[in-house]
């Protein structure tokens, strides 16, 4: 199976809010980061941003944090799916696990599912990713390999249940 393009997302993270008499202090957090898909497992890399807005009595400053990027890779037997939801304001990829330890480490997962949203610029990429996630999935749960499963002969009966 080809691997499909890889599939740029940007999920918004909680952000943090403080006021003192002093200083207000609001941080807001994202991901950013691509899905890769190779035909056996899912590869997420991605990276943390937070921008920073102080006011004080003194200063009003802005401040841009990345962090280092992380990856994650997911084997297709953890995936119990993958769908295209939102429509056209909010579109996401949604990956769903098997259990809910799948996506662990990944800041935007909300236990077994993990929504990836992308611009509406990559809607054709998310398309043929989930595609190729799907059809993997079902390559995997039936097998079009002959070796692997034995056909019967026209002399032999099938185990009663």
């Amino acid at each position: 199976m080809d691997s499909a393009a890889p599939l740029p997302f940007r999920a918004k993270l909680p952000g943090k809010e403080s006021i003192s008499f002093t200083e207000i202090r609001d941080v807001s957090a994202r991901v950013e980061g691509l899905l890769h898909f190779d035909g056996t497992e899912l590869v997420l890399e991605w990276e943390e941003v937070e921008e920073i807005d102080e006011v004080s009595l003194m200063n009003v400053s802005e401040e841009t944090v990345r962090y280092e990027a992380e990856t994650l890779v997911v084997p297709l037997r953890w995936l119990a799916g993958a769908e295209l939801v939102g429509g056209i304001l909010r579109p996401r990829l949604r990956l769903l696990a098997t259990g809910l330890g799948a996506f662990d480490g990944m800041p935007a997962a909300k236990g077994r599912t993990l929504d990836l949203p992308y611009t509406r610029a990559d809607r054709l990429v998310a398309v043929a990713m989930r595609n190729a996630i799907e059809a993997a999935r079902q390559e995997l749960a039936f097998p079009t390999d002959s070796t692997e499963v034995p056909l019967l002969s026209d002399t032999e009966t099938p185990l009663p249940r």
